[in-house]
């Protein structure tokens, strides 16, 4: 497999559109990163460009330490699989698979043994004979992937490829995808959208917006300890909240002060007293007994199977909190959530940066 290292690669496809700006981050032997961003971030220009499908304007791409800026894709030794499949309508699955061997002039023994053991991993053997309009949507993207396995290339590039499929079998290509990355030991690069799917699968996870990195670091450190208001809303489900305000001294401590909502913090917010701040808060930190209170107006229930998702108001701010099943409201009940200030979130409101 292969070492990616990207050095302030820029993407300028003319001279109002920079696609990305100054990336620079790492792949090391075997990893699965995930790129994730909304759309127009940049991800898939990424992809084109470690593929060779597009030029960088900027900076340079190492694959094991050499230079791939100038060398035609087909001499990268890196395979990818696209969101729409690009699978060829007039060939079996077959000869899907076996196209690039094939087009590598591999021995005919050689092609028919490596497509028949891909075809035994992903679960398609009885489909070899078949032509992409008699597969399903999971179907086609097992043959994609497959004819991306049968090269045993360096390096894998995935470009949103569990887009098209419905939302339970995404779950399960999501799995399937882990174990084969564990079996091939492989180097991957993923881009996706969904931050479900970045969280679950990768290893390192290159968080984009606007075309530039905001941070680079493990699912749980994501989570836990986001660089920015930018990525702390991103990354988890439902969103976080956020309430802009001020920290002001009281005679009991620390207090945040917003046009709907006031609650009671602890000395360590003590450094930021008198300062604009943002407060961010997770729907799964609220609950109904311990810490500071705030009441609401419920507006909507989501029923989650065993957990709740409440939609509710205070005045005109809207907030979201997780639940158990057990504290049910109704809509137009008042309630009171409570917050634990130790697991607040802090943000600078000028540069939306992390305080805490």
């Amino acid at each position: 497999m292969a070492h990616l290292q990207l050095n302030n690669v820029t993407k300028v496809y003319d001279k109002n559109t920079t696609a990305v700006k100054d990336i620079s981050f790492s792949v090391h032997d075997k990893e699965f990163v995930v790129l994730v961003g909304p759309s127009g971030c940049g991800k898939t220009t990424i992809l084109r460009l470690i593929a060779g499908l597009d030029e960088v304007t900027d900076g340079e791409i190492l694959v094991d330490k050499t230079c791939v800026n100038d060398m035609p894709p087909k001499e990268r030794d890196i395979a990818m699989v696209f969101q729409n499949y690009a699978l060829y309508p007039h060939m079996t699955v077959f000869d899907n698979m076996a196209f690039g061997l094939k087009m590598r002039k591999y021995p005919a023994q050689k092609i028919t043994e490596h497509v028949h053991e891909a075809a035994e991993i992903l679960g398609i053997a009885d489909l070899l004979n078949r032509m992409p309009r008699q597969l399903s949507g999971g179907q086609r993207q097992r043959v994609a992937v497959g004819r991306a396995i049968v090269r045993q290339p360096k390096l894998f590039l995935f470009d949103e490829p569990l887009s098209n499929l419905d939302a339970k079998l995404r779950v399960q290509m999501r799995a399937e995808l882990a174990r084969l990355h564990k079996r091939f030991h492989a180097t991957v690069i993923y881009v996706t959208h969904d931050q479900v799917e970045a969280m679950t699968l990768g290893e390192k996870i290159v968080v984009l917006s606007d075309g530039r990195v905001q941070q680079i670091a493990e699912p749980t450190v994501l989570y836990e300890h986001p660089r920015n208001k930018f990525i702390a809303g991103f990354i988890g489900t439902p969103p976080m909240n956020f309430l802009k305000g001020i920290i002001s001294e009281t005679s009991t401590g620390p207090r945040f002060r917003h046009p709907d909502i006031e609650f009671n913090l602890n000395k360590k917010f003590c450094d930021y007293l008198n300062q604009e701040v943002i407060v961010g808060i997770r729907p799964t930190d609220f609950s109904m007994k311990d810490g500071s209170p705030i009441e609401l107006t419920v507006d909507v229930i989501e029923p989650m199977g065993s957990e709740l998702y409440i939609y509710g108001r205070r005045n005109r701010t809207m907030l979201t909190a997780r639940l158990v099943r057990q504290n049910r409201p109704h809509p137009g009940e008042n309630i009171t959530l409570r917050i634990d200030p130790e697991k607040l979130y802090l943000f600078d409101a000028r540069n939306e940066e992390a305080l805490l």
